[in-house]
């Protein structure tokens, strides 16, 4: 008896299962997005205080519900009293409209004898052109070269000057 009722609940688990694991995602009509491109600048503050510039690029879906942003930035940062000069290249990811940014920097450091190579995982917030980012530096050690940020909280804005739209139409099947 109680092996018959095990074979009934496995034969209507596959028969009312078999329409969701044969279906396929149809790609909605229009499937647009925007691709952001301009420079930004900004502060950094930690030990220091650092001010930066770059360039940064970002990708966009326009959709209702979550709609994802990723971006690519590349810039330069310079902490004037000390002597210090930076290079960043980073990415980040926003899955929402109203949730945080997630991404990380490979970073370059030098006070001119000596250099500091590293990455940096960042979680921030964005909006409008303002971005805000808090991160950790994960550095390559040094006894002499101390006068960089390891903890630190930026603040960028982007000036978008090159904006792009694009329609990725459905092709109907013939």
């Amino acid at each position: 008896m109680m092996r018959c009722l095990m074979y009934l609940l496995f034969g209507f688990a596959l028969i009312f299962n078999v329409p969701t694991l044969n279906a396929q995602k149809k790609k909605p009509l229009l499937d647009p997005s925007v691709r952001k491109l301009g420079p930004y600048f900004g502060v950094q503050k930690g030990k220091y205080y650092v001010g930066e510039i770059g360039m940064e690029a970002q990708f966009k879906d326009i959709k209702l519900v979550k709609p994802k942003t990723h971006a690519l930035h590349a810039g330069i940062e310079y902490n004037i009293p000390n002597n210090v000069l930076g290079f960043n290249a980073g990415y980040w990811h926003k899955p929402s409209r109203v949730d945080l940014t997630y991404g990380f920097d490979v970073t370059l450091r030098s006070n001119f004898e000596e250099e500091r190579y590293g990455i940096s995982p960042v979680i921030g917030y964005k909006l409008f052109g303002f971005h805000i980012r808090v991160g950790y530096m994960l550095l390559t050690p040094s006894k002499t070269f101390t006068e960089t940020n390891t903890l630190f909280i930026n603040l960028r804005f982007i000036l978008v000057n090159n904006r792009k739209f694009k329609w990725n139409n459905r092709k109907k099947k013939r």
